[in-house]
This record gives structure tokens, C-alpha cells and sequence, in this order.
């Protein structure tokens, strides 16, 4: 790998050891809180992913936002099932955490559209740091099947869309890094922000 592509893959395993650490501790009434956490942070990824789309300008960069648009448009309606096999339904309002990341993304303009990809690459790529880890959280917890789709296939969907990224952005950044890391970073802070607010009792 090129330095800047050893880089961004430790900004992302960084952000997946922080979630490690917290992964022993989770309980079930933690866990119901990430899906309701994922459920709100899924709801507009279709929006998000389409919005890059939009703005993109270089040619595979768009086509991969639009693909990714149809693929993970209607993955809250995973959390929603997985919440309800609980007998909860998603709570009222958006968390604060997932509306500042809202703001971030939408503030991103044309310019600097490789943003748009470092986000992904970590934010896709981070499964692949967390496979062993959490498929032994959810064991602990004693999960059935239907309490656990969501992450059960993003575990898997998300290691393909983070290597497509990392193989797209190896050959179109050229000598953009620094909207790249800043897409990276912010995208980083965010996911492990989310995270805490969900697994780790206050």
C-alpha cells in the first residue's frame, strides 16, 4: 500500500480498537441502543449517498456513490425489524451525534468531493478490523437471528464496500489527501462519538 492508503487504514483501525474496548462490556439494553442509534443513522443514507453523487464530479466517484445510494438505502428498515423483534420501535428524535454528522456531510462541497470518499473508506472499512469481535458480542448476548440482521449483514456488505473504496480512492486521489483526511477524520470521530453514546453507559 501507498503511504497515504497505510494513512487512512490507521485512521480507521484507530477508530475500531476504541470500539473493541467497549465491546466485553455491552449489555442488551446497550445493544438496543445502538440499533436504535443505527436505525437514525441509516434513515438518510440513501439521501447522504446521493447527495455525493450530485456533487461529484469525476466519473467513477459518482457511479460508485449512486451504486452504493441503491444498495444502502433501505437499511434502516434492518434496525427498525431488529428493534422490533425486541418489541421497541425507534425513538423520536434524531441524536445529536448523527445530526452534526448531517451537517458535516452536507457541507462538503464539489471541490472537495474526495471528503465524501475518505468517509466512506472508514466508515465502510472498519468491519473488516471488528469481524471476530463482535460475532463474539453477539454470541455473548445470546441474540436470536431476527435481533441481529443489521449487523450480521453489514458485517459482510461492508467488507466489499470498503475494499471497492480503498481500490477506488487508490486510483483517483492523485495528490488530494487533504479533503481526503478530512472526510476520513471527521467520519472517524463521528462513527466512534456514535458508538460511546450508544454501548457506553453514562
Amino acid at each position: 500500500m501507498s503511504p497515504m492508503m497505510d494513512a487512512l487504514e490507521e485512521v480507521t483501525a484507530v477508530m475500531a480498537r476504541q470500539v473493541q474496548s467497549w465491546l466485553p462490556a455491552v449489555t442488551p439494553e446497550r445493544y438496543v441502543a445502538f440499533l436504535d442509534m443505527m436505525y437514525h443513522y441509516t434513515s438518510r443514507s440513501g439521501d447522504r449517498l446521493r447527495l455525493a453523487a450530485e456533487r461529484a464530479t469525476h466519473p467513477e466517484l459518482k457511479a460508485f456513490f449512486q451504486e452504493l445510494a441503491r444498495e444502502e438505502q433501505e437499511h434502516y428498515r434492518l434496525a427498525r425489524a431488529d428493534l422490533a423483534a425486541f418489541g421497541r420501535t425507534p425513538s423520536p428524535d434524531v441524536p445529536r451525534e448523527v445530526s452534526a454528522f448531517h451537517t458535516f456531510w452536507e457541507s462538503i462541497p464539489a471541490q472537495r468531493q474526495l471528503a465524501f470518499l475518505g468517509a466512506l473508506i472508514v466508515l465502510e472499512g472498519v468491519a473488516h478490523h471488528l469481524q471476530r469481535e463482535t460475532r463474539e458480542a453477539l454470541g455473548r448476548l445470546g441474540l436470536q437471528r431476527s435481533q441481529a440482521r443489521f449487523l450480521l449483514v453489514h458485517l459482510d456488505a461492508d467488507l466489499e464496500h470498503g475494499a471497492r473504496a480503498r481500490e477506488l480512492c487508490a486510483r483517483i486521489a492523485g495528490e488530494e489527501p487533504e479533503p481526503l483526511f478530512e472526510g476520513a477524520r471527521t467520519a472517524a470521530d463521528f462513527w466512534v462519538a456514535l458508538h460511546r453514546k450508544a454501548l457506553v453507559a453514562a
